[in-house]
């Protein structure tokens, strides 16, 4: 669409032009052959600004009829996915992490709560760990005894261990004080309860929060140390993906969490069926495979 309004304007700027070029061909020049090629180069360029035209509008009403197709598979689905989902993670007990500026989508949150899952704990990183600000950065050091050339990716994968400690029930009440009082990481729940496993929301869509390469990808190796069960999940519509990096770690994926069959995905992932699940190309099947109790009802 945007090419086709670029290459209108264009046109319609090169229509000015012709026109500004006759008025001057025929009181200046004088020169009729010129005029009169001047015009029909103006006939052949209208015509083609009145197809583009057309063809906009034809893609226009279809990319409407597409959207529309779209949005009621999806509500579709979202009604079947409570029955489908039903029971399939009981009991569970789960800390979340939103390390991209994205809140938890509405739908994730009722898909686990469908399932049976419990989330017990929820960590979300601040705009305070790009650390900018100098005064931050030195208190940082400080804290974790760092020296003073420490780059602010070494100071979060710093921060991100003691992340990983404190979802785990390990953390130093001195350590959350100290994250959460300079603006870089929020706790809040229980973080005294054993988890089940922990799902890393990543994906950006301000580059400013764009710490996959340093918080993420620490906090991912920590707790898999731990052998700790980690699910790193984001929205198709991140502009900036973590898909790649958190695929390299060796954990679940599902690149497509806002929608029905990422919230599925993610369930099924969780009851033991471990993927990369999605629509991008860092993805290998679209979802896990459902067991056909699931689809067909409880078998007697």
């Amino acid at each position: 669409m945007i090419d086709l309004r670029y290459h209108i304007a264009s046109i319609v700027a090169v229509f000015l032009a012709l026109a500004l070029g006759i008025l001057i061909g025929s009181t200046i020049v004088g020169d009729n052959l010129i005029v009169e090629q001047q015009k029909k180069m103006i006939d052949r360029l209208e015509e083609q600004f009145y197809e583009i035209q057309e063809n906009e509008e034809v893609l226009t009403a279809d990319n409407q009829r597409q959207s529309k197709i779209i949005s009621n598979y999806e509500n579709y689905s979202q009604t079947l996915l409570p029955p489908l989902v039903n029971g399939q993670l009981q009991g569970m007990q789960i800390g979340v992490v939103i390390s991209g500026d994205n809140d938890l989508p509405a739908g994730m949150i009722n898909a686990l709560a469908s399932a049976g899952a419990n989330i017990v704990s929820k960590t979300v990183v601040l705009s305070g760990l790009s650390l900018h600000d100098k005064d931050v950065r030195s208190r940082v050091k400080e804290f974790y005894g760092l020296e003073e050339n420490a780059t602010p990716d070494i100071m979060r994968q710093y921060i991100a261990r003691s992340v990983a400690t404190v979802i785990q029930n390990h953390g130093d009440p001195a350590v959350i004080e100290f994250l959460q009082n300079n603006n870089l990481v929020k706790f809040s729940g229980a973080n005294q309860t054993p988890l089940a496993g922990v799902i890393i929301l990543g994906g950006a869509n301000d580059y400013s929060f764009y710490f996959v390469n340093s918080f993420d990808t620490a906090l991912i190796d920590e707790l898999n140390a731990n052998k700790m069960k980690v699910y790193g999940v984001e929205q198709y519509q991140a502009v900036y993906s973590y898909m790649d990096q958190y695929g390299q770690k060796e954990i679940t994926t599902i690149d497509n969490i806002e929608l029905s069959l990422g919230q599925i995905s993610l369930v099924f992932a969780m009851a033991g069926e471990p993927g990369n699940y999605g629509m991008k190309s860092t993805a290998k099947k679209l979802m896990p495979t459902l067991p056909v109790e699931s689809v067909w009802g409880q078998q007697q």
